[in-house]
């Protein structure tokens, strides 16, 4: 039967889209944030521009990662590359976090040392920035539960829009209430909230890298869940891990009743276990006669 790829083909190609579409809003908003937060001596905007920098190179790298996972299979790597996408989500989380320690210090240098700024310019600067950054993760809405990197993409951009957001309500005291001191303090919330979006993911890519199991599974549902198949007496030498950012492997032995039943039990697990996005499992069938007695999950 031939298999019709062009759903496939046209995912790849909006994904594709989506990324570049993503990158070239972000560059142009993150020189307009730079060209007025030096104008004006804003730190909050110059913070938010080194915080949307950070994302800019988390967006190419996704795109890579996205990229590496299209990459055919040789004799050296014969998972292909799909590793490289677990590599690339830590390498991002890694550069946010360096932004976040210089989007905390300028903030507090600011708070101790505030100067005069427009906020009307901060008002609208900021404003491009919520607009921008909304339609971005909105090009990444529907993809963002099958990959880690579109995942964190999403996220991200959807964090940056709230942020900027924030950067406005400064803008608006500012200028109607000469609180100087908000740029400052703006940064360093800004500071705070890419720590908590970041943790997330610099968690999960420390997890993948060291074939871990997943956040995203419960080892003790799928345990369980197999364990009821019928003809299925003991699971155990279970491992679970990420071949990639959206893809997870798995190895077990299974003890059966009888040899007779091992396709129709592997049929129902195999199936049990692509519920669970587990797409390449490694199965070894024992019979109660054969069992290696060891218990160890």
């Amino acid at each position: 039967m031939a298999h019709d790829h062009s759903h496939s083909i046209t995912s790849s190609t909006l994904i594709n889209r989506s990324f570049l579409v993503g990158i070239g809003l972000n560059v142009l908003y993150v020189l307009i944030e730079v060209a007025f937060g030096f104008q004006q001596n804003s730190t909050a905007l110059l913070s938010d521009a080194v915080h949307n920098i950070g994302d800019i190179s988390g967006l190419i790298l996704a795109f890579v990662a996205f990229k590496l996972l299209k990459v055919k299979p040789t004799s050296t790597f014969s998972y292909g590359l799909k590793k490289g996408s677990i590599v690339a989500s830590f390498i991002n989380s890694v550069l946010l976090a360096f932004a976040i320690g210089a989007i905390a210090w300028e903030g507090i240098l600011k708070i101790l040392n505030p100067s005069p700024l427009s906020g009307s310019v901060i008002i609208w600067v900021a404003s491009v920035g919520v607009i921008i950054n909304f339609l971005s993760a909105i090009l990444f809405r529907e993809k963002q539960k099958e990959d880690l990197n579109i995942k964190a993409a999403y996220w991200h951009l959807m964090a940056d829009a709230l942020v900027s957001l924030g950067v406005v309500l400064s803008g608006v005291f500012i200028h109607y209430f000469q609180w100087y001191v908000l740029d400052g303090i703006t940064s360093v919330i800004i500071a705070i909230v890419v720590l908590f979006s970041t943790w997330q993911l610099f968690k999960d890519s420390i997890i993948a890298i060291l074939d871990g199991t997943p956040t995203s599974i419960d080892k003790n549902e799928i345990l369980h869940h197999l364990q009821k198949v019928e003809g299925v007496k003991d699971i155990h030498h279970l491992h679970i891990w990420g071949m990639s950012t959206s893809e997870n492997a798995l190895t077990c032995h299974i003890l059966v009743d009888k040899i007779e039943n091992i396709t129709t039990i592997k049929k129902y697990i195999k199936e049990e276990l692509e519920e669970h996005n587990i797409t390449h499992s490694t199965l070894e069938f024992e019979v109660i006669e054969e069992n290696c007695n060891e218990t160890n999950l």
